[in-house]
C-alpha cells in the first residue's frame, strides 16, 4: 500500500516540478523553447494526456490567481514541452481572426492534430504550403 502511494506521490511531484520548470523556460526564452520543442518527444509514454494537462493546469491556475497570466503562446510552450517529454506527439498551432480589420493571433496545442487546450472556432488556422 505504502509503496504504490508512495509511488503516485512521488509521478505527481516529478510532472509538478518538470511543468514549473517548463513554464519558467517558456516566459524566460519563448524562441529557444519552440527551436528545441521537436527534440523533445520521448520514446515511451511515462503519463497520460489528461494527468499531464491536470498537473500543469495547477500551474496555470496558481499564476491566474497570483494575476500573472502567461500569454497563450508561453502556456502552449510549456504544455507542449511536458507532453513531449512525457512521450505524447503535441504541436503547437497558431491561428488568426480579424475582427472589424484588426488581426489577432492565437496558440493551442494539439496531440496528432485533435486540439488539447482552447481552439477558437472563430479563429483560421495557420499552415505552410
Amino acid at each position: 500500500m505504502w509503496k504504490i502511494k508512495l509511488g503516485s506521490c512521488r509521478e505527481a511531484l516529478r510532472l509538478y516540478a518538470r511543468s514549473g520548470l517548463a513554464l519558467l523556460r517558456a516566459l524566460l526564452s519563448p524562441a529557444a523553447e519552440m527551436r528545441r520543442l521537436e527534440k523533445r518527444l520521448s520514446e515511451r509514454q511515462r503519463s497520460s494526456e489528461d494527468i499531464v494537462l491536470n498537473r500543469t493546469g495547477k500551474w496555470f491556475a496558481l499564476l491566474d490567481r497570483l494575476r500573472l497570466r502567461p500569454s497563450c503562446l508561453t502556456r502552449s510552450l510549456a504544455l507542449a514541452r511536458v507532453l513531449r517529454e512525457e512521450g505524447h506527439d503535441a504541436h503547437l498551432v497558431f491561428g488568426v481572426r480579424s475582427d472589424n480589420g484588426d488581426m489577432e493571433g492565437h496558440c493551442w496545442v494539439a496531440v496528432d492534430g485533435r486540439p488539447i487546450t482552447e481552439a477558437p472556432e472563430d479563429y483560421r488556422e495557420l499552415r505552410y504550403g
